[in-house]
């Protein structure tokens, strides 16, 4: 992605300019007037050979600098050297250490990862803008009762995706009350998204995946705690599969502690088939990975291993583009979904569109950062309450406080002594 700034004289002027310049489906990032000028920032797709001839020099002028600076000195030396010893010594190829190779093509591969996400995520943003471009003019030409308005209000403010918003909008477009249309929206969306539940993992392997953040560590940690309470510590173990992240080792060791169960790292698929040979007696096995190179990885662990079980760890606040790029387009074969980060604050109306167009069931939930936060009885009925919970709603007219008047104070009357005439100090009786 590359980002490009036009100035012109004012808006429409520089909109066309963006235009004439890069196409009509050019996406704008940003507006601003600048001395006067009206500045637009425009985001633009990289081709993958610009990519890579841009990479191809930037390796090349690394090699180079990175040469000694003492080069001319060297090969005199070097020339005298041949002189004296053999050639077939002096003629071995130069190989370069394989961790150094292996660590530049980690680092592009995650750059390129990172780069197709933005672009899947810019691309999912046009798609809204366009979709809400073109049902804006439709909403208005409906005769919505003003509850109604509010309520399609809230679902825009709450992040519900624009698709989902025009279906449940056909639905509540005839309806004069907000409770009327919010049982609606409740029932056609715990319809649509009905599906049976998946059982937890309890024996064979069972490999855990995702995005990078979505949470697989800790779903792992979760599944392996539960396993244990049941089947026993020593009947469940734990495989990190080459997760080169720093610390990620570390920190999956001190998890294992704490749940009581052992742990293995592999960094090759002939690692892992030892491995796994070495715990064919265990009851359970949970192979963990990292986000990145998310299905090659998934590859080579169903190659070693072809009756693992793969799930999938999305979090609960996953944008529609995460979602459709992990969970569809991966043309991986899951056997479950897990939500994890599933707490009270969240809105999770891009994964209710999801499940209302994809027929994956759910098998477990976390809704809390400690290892024992499981939640085994998530159902799409509880994921949509919990959506519809947390709209953010517009406050209510409120009445004014009636303050009731006070009540007159009635005073008694004076006594006849302050009217009496005084007396001198120590003298009884009226002062004559």
């Amino acid at each position: 992605m590359e980002l490009k700034r036009i100035l012109a004289n004012d808006t429409k002027s520089a909109t066309e300019r963006a235009m004439a310049l890069y196409g009509r489906n050019v996406l704008v990032i940003s507006n601003h007037t600048v001395g006067g000028q009206t500045e637009l920032v425009v985001a633009l797709d990289i081709d993958e050979q610009s990519l890579d001839s841009t990479v191809s020099p930037a390796h090349q002028s690394a090699q180079v600098s990175a040469a000694p600076a003492g080069n001319m000195a060297f090969s005199k030396h070097l020339a005298q050297a041949q002189a004296q010893t053999p050639s077939k010594e002096l003629q071995a190829p130069r190989q370069e250490p394989t961790f150094a190779k292996l660590d530049d093509e980690r680092d592009y591969l995650r750059s390129r990862e990172i780069m197709d996400l933005i672009r899947d995520e810019l691309a999912s943003l046009r798609r809204e803008i366009s979709l809400s471009q073109k049902t804006t003019g439709w909403q208005a030409s409906l005769n919505l009762s003003v509850e109604v308005e509010d309520l399609m209000t809230s679902f825009t403010q709450a992040g519900m995706p624009t698709g989902l918003r025009t279906l449940l909008l056909d639905t509540v477009k005839d309806m004069r009350s907000e409770h009327e249309a919010l049982s609606a929206v409740r029932n056609q969306l715990e319809d649509i998204a009905r599906r049976p539940s998946v059982a937890l993992p309890q024996t064979g392997v069972h490999l855990i995946a995702g995005p990078s953040g979505s949470g697989k560590t800790m779903m792992v940690m979760r599944l392996a705690s539960q396993a244990a309470a049941q089947l026993g510590a020593a009947k469940v173990a734990i495989v990190s599969y080459q997760d080169d992240r720093v610390g990620a080792w570390a920190h999956t060791q001190t998890l294992a502690a704490q749940a009581g169960v052992e742990c293995f790292r592999a960094d090759t698929p002939a690692a892992l088939i030892a491995v796994l040979n070495r715990l064919s007696e265990h009851g359970l096995v949970l192979i963990d990975t990292s986000g990145s190179q998310m299905a090659a990885r998934i590859t080579e662990v169903q190659t070693a291993c072809p009756a693992c079980e793969t799930h999938a760890v999305v979090s609960a606040d996953a944008s529609s583009a995460t979602l459709r790029r992990v969970l569809r387009s991966s043309g991986i074969r899951w056997n479950s979904l897990m939500v994890s980060k599933l707490d009270e604050s969240v809105q999770p109306w891009p994964l209710v569109e999801f499940l209302c167009d994809n027929f994956l069931s759910l098998s477990a939930a976390s809704d809390g950062a400690h290892v024992n936060a499981l939640k085994r009885d998530l159902s799409t009925s509880a994921l949509v309450e919990m959506a519809v919970a947390q709209l953010s709603r517009a406050p209510e007219s409120i009445a004014p406080i009636q303050v009731a008047k006070p009540m007159p104070i009635k005073l008694q009357p004076p006594t006849p002594r302050l009217s009496a005439p005084a007396s001198p100090r120590g003298l009884r009786g009226p002062f004559n």
